[in-house]
This record gives C-alpha cells, sequence and structure tokens, in this order.
C-alpha cells in the first residue's frame, strides 16, 4: 500500500539514501542545497510527501557536522599545514573537526567525547582516526596530549581554562591549537537570556580579553582571533582562537 504520510525533510533524506546520516541530510538542507517542487528550502523540519518533487545538489560536499566549516575557515585563513601530522580533537562529537584535519593531511586524529557513539560511521572506520569515548577532557591519556602536534577544541557545558588547563601545560613545545570559544559557557548564567543567546557584547569582548591573557599565562603565542563565520546551535556568536605552545626554557 502507497504510504502517503509526509515526513520530516531531513529523515526523508537519510532514509531516501541522499545522505548517510540524518544530521549530513540537516547540514545541506541549512546550506539551501535541498529544494522541494523547485523552492529551496533551509528548514529541516519541512514536510515532505511522496508526491513531491525534491532536488539536491551533490556538487558540494557535506560535513558530518557544522563545526567543520568553522575549523575550515580559519585554517585557511592561516595556511595552515596540517599533512603528516599527529592530531588531538577535543570535544569531537560527530567529527566535523576530525574530517576536516583528515581533509588537510592528518597523519593520525585520537577524537576525545564525553559522549557515546556520537561520532560519524564513516569517521569510525577510518584507519587514522582513533575514537576514544566517554572520556573527559580532564582525563584524556598525557602521553597522548605530549605526543600530538595539533589540539582542536570545541567544547560544551564547560568554561574552557577549568576544562583544558592540565592539557595546555602538558602538551609539548611547538603544538598548535586551535580553539573555539563559546561566549554562553563562559560569561556566567545571569547574562544568558531564555532564548540562549548572550547578549552582554562587551562581558563578551572582555572574556575574550580576558581568555587570550590566560593563554598567554600558559606558555602560549602567536595567539590570534577570528570571529567564527557560522553562528552557534542557540544563535550565539562564536570565536576562534589560535596559539602556538612554546617552552620557556
Amino acid at each position: 500500500m502507497w504510504d502517503d504520510k509526509k515526513k520530516r525533510l531531513d529523515i526523508w533524506l537519510e532514509e531516501n539514501n541522499f545522505y548517510t546520516s540524518r544530521n549530513i541530510a540537516s547540514n545541506a538542507i541549512k546550506l539551501g542545497l535541498v529544494s522541494i517542487n523547485g523552492k529551496i528550502i533551509f528548514k529541516n523540519s519541512a514536510r515532505v510527501s511522496p508526491f513531491d518533487k525534491v532536488l539536491v545538489d551533490k556538487n558540494q560536499h557535506i560535513y558530518v557536522s557544522r563545526s567543520a566549516y568553522k575549523l575550515q575557515f580559519i585554517i585557511h585563513k592561516l595556511s595552515s599545514k596540517i599533512s603528516d601530522l599527529t592530531c588531538l580533537d577535543l570535544g569531537a562529537s560527530t567529527g566535523g573537526f576530525t574530517e576536516v584535519l583528515l581533509e588537510y593531511g592528518a597523519s593520525k586524529v585520537y577524537c576525545v567525547d564525553i559522549g557515546h557513539d556520537q561520532l560519524s560511521s564513516s569517521l569510525k572506520q577510518n584507519p587514522k582516526v582513533i575514537n576514544i569515548e566517554g572520556t573527559d577532557v580532564r582525563e584524556v591519556s598525557l602521553d597522548i596530549v605530549k605526543t600530538s602536534d595539533i589540539i582542536t577544541i570545541d567544547l560544551s557545558f564547560i568554561s574552557l581554562k577549568k576544562a583544558i588547563q592540565n592539557i595546555v601545560i602538558n602538551s609539548k613545545s611547538d603544538t598548535l591549537f586551535y580553539i573555539l570559544f563559546k561566549p554562553q559557557f563562559e560569561v556566567g548564567r545571569a547574562e544568558i537570556h531564555k532564548n540562549g543567546i548572550v547578549k552582554n557584547e562587551i562581558l563578551v569582548w572582555d572574556k575574550l580579553l580576558e581568555f587570550k591573557r590566560w593563554l598567554i599565562d600558559q606558555s602560549m603565542d602567536e595567539i590570534k582571533l577570528f570571529k567564527s563565520p557560522i553562528l552557534g546551535k542557540d544563535g550565539n556568536q562564536e570565536w576562534l582562537f589560535f596559539g602556538r605552545k612554546y617552552d620557556k626554557s
């Protein structure tokens, strides 16, 4: 019997094998790569029926998460060299940062996340990826930290300084850091509106400068700050820090 029930567009795309996961389908929709009956759709929740004509632009590569575009942006800005380097991705989640690191030639990527079963299946199967799930970043093996040439950081629900101090201290000289700064986890709950947005821009800037000074105190130089080209899930403006660890001695 013909099923004429309408389904969410992101679910429909996955079920009909346009994309390998609902998350990737969602990213494609947000990028304006999917149309229904000739109209480009930007909402994952749009409904589609068997009678609708759905077209997908498959010419553009879709990463496993939106975060990939943030890391890609800063790597491109800095003309960073990733090829043949060992990387540590903290807060890997589905693997957006990891996918970009591999794309730029990383020889190995350690993926650390406190959650379970989040990493994209395509990345789990990649022999260059070591999946370390169910692990707090504060408990990651220091042997891994000390052998990593690049460390990327995309954390939620915790202040960066609290989460990564031990990582930064134990990293080797010349380690490169790419850090995503999310203001909603740095300013305190009192400054977050009901919709999750931080509206006090002066406070956010103060926190950015405070974090930059903290990085300097942790023996980091060549620090650069960029505004993320993509807003966070709640709509907050995020920021990207780059820094290089140096040996004070």
